[in-house]
């Protein structure tokens, strides 16, 4: 089923990009599982909200949270790099990436239906909260339980593969033993105090050393959904830093870091 599951989402990327229309381009997507019945799991509704939900709200008898995560091409990001405003390649990348989640997903349902098994996808009660600016199913605290990466002090989801993409997520009852979540930390800020180049990167000052401001960080992107409707993104502290792209990706740069900082980073993706 794993391998099932992970193929089929490989499979169903490439054949998307074909499609006419589509300008995005995508790199290797990575999928985890994770354990649905953790205490890590029950501890989201302190971690992000008392409202977010489990995954058995969504199936009773949930036994993981699927997860996959898709990387954007390296040339969307570099067309993200310059100015404080949303580039509409990133803007168009975003909404592209929006209805492939969504055909993918019901694909991915279908699949394990078919397969014996059972899958729910989150519904309008899983939404972002305007007033609390926080989704009540956090695909990304779903991928850091499946072991798909941790937290950038730019919020972002820091996987293997770096931070530029998106993820996607759902529950589902199948016989696939869960992955546990990553004992290394991805971010150089965290690791050893280095870095920090996100905060320089964000155009409303919503990172510091300090933590982050939603509020801010939330202004910015409805300045670029004005310009782009449906398109609430930014993405500036997450393209042009280090964490932006690396992992297995070919002609590996580590942008402008120090040796020491490089040598940290390759001890833990490369090991």
């Amino acid at each position: 089923m794993r391998q099932m599951i992970t193929e089929a989402v490989g499979r169903f990327v490439k054949d998307y990009e074909e499609r006419p229309g589509i300008a995005t381009r995508w790199g290797e997507p990575i999928v985890g599982f994770c354990d649905a019945k953790s205490s890590a799991v029950e501890n989201l509704k302190q971690a992000v909200s008392l409202n977010h939900l489990m995954p058995q709200d969504l199936l009773a008898d949930a036994s993981v949270v699927v997860v996959y995560y898709l990387p954007f091409a390296k040339v969307i990001a570099e067309t993200n790099r310059e100015g404080t405003a949303a580039s509409p390649e990133w803007a168009r990348a975003y909404s592209e990436t929006n209805e492939l989640f969504a055909e993918l997903n019901v694909h991915l349902v279908e699949l394990i239906e078919r397969n014996g098994g059972k899958a729910k996808l989150p519904g309008p009660a899983a939404g972002f909260s305007g007033d609390l600016l926080i989704s009540n199913w956090s695909h990304r605290h779903f991928a850091v339980l499946a072991g798909l990466g941790t937290f950038g002090v730019n919020n972002m989801l820091i996987t293997r593969m770096g931070c530029c993409g998106r993820v996607s997520s759902f529950a589902a009852s199948i016989p696939v033993e869960p992955d546990v979540p990553l004992r290394e930390e991805l971010c150089l800020y965290k690791q050893k105090g280095t870095c920090g180049k996100c905060f320089e990167r964000c155009p409303a000052g919503a990172l510091s050393p300090d933590g982050f401001d939603r509020q801010r960080c939330f202004a910015v992107c409805m300045e670029n959904e004005a310009v782009y409707p449906g398109c609430d993104v930014c993405g500036k502290c997450g393209v042009g830093v280090p964490c932006t792209f690396f992992g297995r990706l070919k002609n590996n740069s580590f942008g402008c870091l120090r040796k020491s900082e490089i040598k940290i980073l390759k001890t833990v993706l490369y090991k």
